[in-house]
């Protein structure tokens, strides 16, 4: 049965919630994320919050998973939008940034960074990060199909992955996309032989 009107609101408030928090992390970062200023960037009261979310605690353990999901689809979104004449190191490099780069990438890294020490949130961080990559890399080798070894193709992913977060926090400290974009440009080129290597 579908929502009614009031679960809508409902949902829709919720939504607004976590992509406010969202937004939050990578203008202020985690520590300075508040309540206030997520409730006031969402539009919301503070008894609407405090409705969907209780404690910042709770509302970080959602935001964690909506963050996962918003990744995941950013990742469709790029997959369906790739010519075919996309090659194996494009293919990889395109779907990692999708991912972990851009606003969705910084407030990741902003998260990664910050939770290490609360560990109900770290875990929760781990596993939905986990199983992001985990559905990454399959679109990937979906994509790219058999011509690429699956030892290499999980090499260059992981390498891939850490270089895009990489040039993600450097990007956050120095505000420099130019030098993100020569990096995977470089990068891109290096995949190529590393994904053709034996």
């Amino acid at each position: 049965m579908p929502p009614n009107k009031h679960q809508e609101k409902s949902l829709r408030t919720r939504a607004l919630l976590l992509d406010a928090a969202i937004d939050s992390l990578v203008d202020v970062g985690y520590g300075k994320a508040s309540i206030a200023d997520i409730a006031a960037r969402a539009g919301v009261t503070r008894g609407a919050q405090v409705h969907h979310f209780r404690t910042r605690t709770e509302l970080f353990a959602h935001v964690i998973e909506h963050l996962a999901e918003r990744q995941t689809e950013a990742v469709q979104d790029r997959a369906a939008a790739l010519p075919p004449s996309t090659t194996p190191a494009e293919i990889v490099v395109e779907l990692v940034s999708a991912a972990f780069s851009g606003e969705l990438g910084k407030a990741s890294m902003e998260l990664f960074t910050s939770v290490g020490g609360e560990d109900d949130l770290r875990d929760n961080m781990l596993r939905a990060q986990r199983e992001l990559t985990n559905g990454l890399l399959e679109t990937c080798a979906r994509l790219i199909g058999s011509d690429v070894a699956t030892d290499r193709l999980e090499t260059t992913f992981w390498l891939t992955i850490n270089l895009v977060r990489g040039t993600t926090i450097d990007e956050m400290l120095r505000g420099a996309d130019r030098r993100r974009k020569l990096m995977l440009a470089e990068w891109t080129s290096l995949a190529a032989v590393s994904l053709r290597s034996p």
